[in-house]
């Protein structure tokens, strides 16, 4: 069976046609991957500036977050209204492989995980360390999203679906998902209008370790015996998969060079291969 594979693989990969399609099929993805890309960057830099246009002297950075989430959630509030009920209409190859935040951003169909999605990549974009968290509600987790920010070294809980921040007691900055949870009755005042009181910031965590069987559970186990597993418990390894476009080019590059490699040696070996029959043809001639 190992030899059949390699005897195939040899084969697949020793046709120069073949090697010469690979070659344009993966130069083109490189460049529609870097064309994406830029636009997805420029528009969240649009909405950067958007933003900037709105911070004075006065703020801190405290009202800087909620600055940027309440932008966050105004921009998305409208989309919503439009794509929500209308999700599958929007199946195709963007949406259900790349899923880029451009769709997030363009259609917050994904309701609370889109919200936070785009919170998260505009916090990347003003260099916020920042964490999704998946809320446990109805007995499992995800049921809810909301974003964690790092300032001052501590994290501040955020939920841009329903436009949401918590102040400590004596206004004396935003509180974390920790304070949240171990003083809901005081924090629940602060909840905003139709807010699902479900979402009662119970539990949670930052990545689902179980969601690809065996490689996530064994990833977890070598990071935790270098990192610790207080940090890996409290590490969110999605807001390091929001520039899509920028992660598939990286992809399709790392595959590119050594099939490019691969097809220049092999030109270069018919070339010589054919100069060589050219060179005894001769010979035999004057013979």
């Amino acid at each position: 069976m190992t030899q059949s594979f390699f005897n195939f693989f040899k084969r697949f990969f020793g046709n120069l046609y073949l090697l010469v399609f690979l070659n344009g099929f993966l130069l083109a993805s490189l460049f529609y991957f870097k064309i994406e890309s830029n636009y997805e960057n420029n528009l969240f830099k649009i909405i950067q500036k958007s933003i900037d246009k709105k911070i004075d002297i006065n703020d801190t950075k405290d009202s800087i977050l909620v600055k940027i989430m309440q932008t966050c959630s105004d921009m998305l509030h409208s989309r919503s209204v439009v794509f929500s009920n209308n999700s599958q209409d929007l199946e195709g190859f963007k949406t259900d492989f790349i899923h880029s935040a451009t769709i997030d951003l363009m259609t917050a169909n994904g309701a609370c995980g889109s919200y936070s999605l785009v919170l998260a990549r505009i916090l990347q974009n003003y260099h916020y360390p920042v964490r999704i968290a998946q809320m446990k509600a109805y007995e499992r987790y995800g049921a809810h999203n909301v974003i964690e920010a790092n300032i001052n070294t501590k994290w501040v809980v955020l939920d841009p679906l329903f436009d949401t921040y918590f102040i400590k007691p004596g206004g004396v900055g935003l509180a974390s998902f920790l304070d949240v949870k171990n003083n809901w009755a005081y924090y629940s005042k602060q909840l905003p209008e139709g807010y699902n009181k479900s979402y009662h910031y119970n539990d949670v965590r930052y990545t689902n370790w179980e969601k690809v069987p065996i490689i996530l559970p064994a990833t977890k186990k070598i990071l935790s015996i270098f990192l610790g597993q207080d940090r890996v418990d409290n590490m969110s390894l999605r807001v390091h998969f929001l520039r899509m476009y920028d992660l598939y080019f990286y992809i399709a590059f790392f595959i590119y060079i050594p099939i490019l490699i691969l097809t220049i040696r092999k030109i270069i070996k018919k070339k010589i291969l054919s100069q060589s029959s050219v060179s005894f043809a001769l010979n035999d001639t004057k013979k």
